[in-house]
This record gives C-alpha cells, structure tokens and sequence, in this order.
C-alpha cells in the first residue's frame, strides 16, 4: 500500500528479479509507454533493484508500488544527467499524479550558495513537501580534496533527507559530500546536511539483460533509506494516512535522535550526518515521540 518514485534513468524490466514488481512508468525523456532505461549502465534499473527486486536479490522494500519517472540519460560522457525541468516535470508527476507517499531522488547537481532564486528542480521538492510527500534525496559524490562544502542539490532542501553513503565497514565513504555542520538560519536541527548514511559502497543490484552490476554512491544509499522509511509507513499507516509537513518534520526527529553515531560526542558531523541508520530504532522512536500517530 505504500507507493514510492524514483526519478532516474528509467528501468529495464527484463530481469527475473524484477518480473512481480509492482511498476507504473512514465517517460520524460522520450515517449515510450512500454518501460526504457536511457542511462548509461542502466542507473534507474540498478536503483530499483535495491528497493523492489524479488528473486536471487531481495529489495528492501519489494512490496511498493514503484513508479519510476525516466528523466535522466546518457550524457555522451559516462555520465547521467537531465534537463533540469523535466527533472522538475518528474518530480511533479511523482506526487500529483503518481501520488507517491515517498519520492527517492537518486540525483544532484552543484548548490550555488549564492543564486538569488531557487531553481526547477528544487521549487519542484519544496511543492511536493508542502503536500506531505517524504523526499530523500543523495547528498552527492564530491567528497575528497575538491569537495565544494555542500551537498548536493535538491537534497539541500531544508526539509528534505540527505542521504550519505558508508562502505561496509560502516565508515563514511570518502566520496560522500560534506554539508553544513554547524546551524544557522537556515539549516537547523533535524535539518543539517546530510541527515543520515547508508551503505552505498560495492552495492550488488539489478542490471540489463538478468545481469547484476556493482555501484557505489550516495545514489545507492539514498534507496535503502527510502526503503526502510516505506516499511516505516506501511508499519504505521497513520503517517501515510495523515501527511503534512509538520509530520514530516516529526518524522526527521525520529530520524536523527534513532541514528547510530559514528563517532562520540558528537551530535551532527558534516560528513556523515546524525550518523548510520538504524531501521529498527527509527521506527521505535517514531513511535515513543508519538510522532504524527496522534
């Protein structure tokens, strides 16, 4: 009953994993009805396949009904990318049209502190937060020596979750973007960039033609805690039930104060957020603060 979007490069469906998912397409690049990846090394397949696969790999959440918006593809270079209103057209389909309770962006561009307005893609996120939609988005893969200081966008998005990836020692990997690690008027608790880190490191998932490929980024954890939060909903439908952006806002408490520290003495880290999530503590504390079930 929970109903998840992801906007990406689309989804190849000819993989016995992904036969019995539950997938409503739709085409922003091109105008295919019948189910296309356009990316290079099929990213939204792989992306899908961490969360819906049911077969030899099992997903997180495969019980969702994915919609899938293809809104990315091959830039000629290695790379995936998207004209940024069409990202924004996508977004927009996912929750007024899909009617998506969670919308899992598994994408980013460079933050500009110092535009004078929002862009598309971002305008896009604040409208479908202002309507109750969760939005987890990557927090990008500028870690290291060039690291900009800030994570990607939409996943700048004050309400937005900002997902970090760890590798499978559970250390940040060093390709996960750093954000703010101080508060200021904008970005204050549970609102500080990233939020939260996933594994996202050597991540085994669906590819084209039944074959499985291997990932690492901030894509790839930004699935798993789409996931873990459908299960959230679908464990305690009342926050499905009854969406707002106050819910949303108790949701992210939860969330930071049920984060695994990866580190002492030290409540938000610019690198990997409140720390490693942890599902069953999320939704435990979800539950003792009471949030949005009252």
């Amino acid at each position: 009953g929970v109903r998840v979007c992801m906007v990406d490069t689309g989804i190849d469906m000819n993989h016995p994993d992904l036969e019995d998912a539950d997938i409503v397409f739709k085409d922003f690049i091109g105008d295919s009805a019948k189910p296309t990846d356009y990316g290079t090394l099929a990213h939204g397949t792989m992306m899908a396949g961490i969360l819906v696969s049911n077969g030899y790999l099992v997903g997180v959440a495969p019980g969702v009904t994915l919609g899938m918006a293809a809104a990315l593809d091959d830039d000629g270079d290695g790379s995936n990318s998207g004209n940024e209103n069409s990202v924004a057209d996508a977004i927009q389909w996912c929750w007024d049209t899909f009617d998506a309770d969670i919308i899992s962006l598994s994408l980013g561009g460079e933050s500009d502190p110092d535009a004078e307005r929002n862009g598309p893609t971002s305008n896009a996120v604040r409208l479908a937060l202002a309507n109750g939609v969760f939005v987890v988005a990557a927090a990008g893969n500028d870690g290291g020596s060039g690291d900009d200081g800030r994570v990607a966008t939409p996943s700048d998005v004050k309400e937005a979750i900002s997902v970090g990836a760890l590798d499978q020692d559970g250390d940040i990997w060093s390709g996960s973007s750093l954000g703010a690690s101080s508060n200021d008027d904008q970005s204050v608790n549970p609102n500080l960039k990233p939020e939260i880190s996933a594994p996202g490191v050597d991540i085994i998932s669906t590819a084209p033609d039944g074959e499985y490929y291997s990932s690492t980024g901030t894509s790839d954890a930004t699935v798993f805690v789409s996931g873990i939060l459908a299960l959230i909903l679908e464990a305690e439908p009342q926050l499905q039930d009854n969406p707002s952006s106050e819910c949303i806002e108790d949701v992210k408490t939860a969330l930071m104060n049920s984060a695994d520290p990866l580190e002492s003495g030290q409540s938000h880290n610019s690198r990997w957020g409140y720390g490693a999530i942890n599902a069953q503590n999320w939704l435990n504390e979800i539950r003792a603060s009471g949030a949005c079930l009252n």
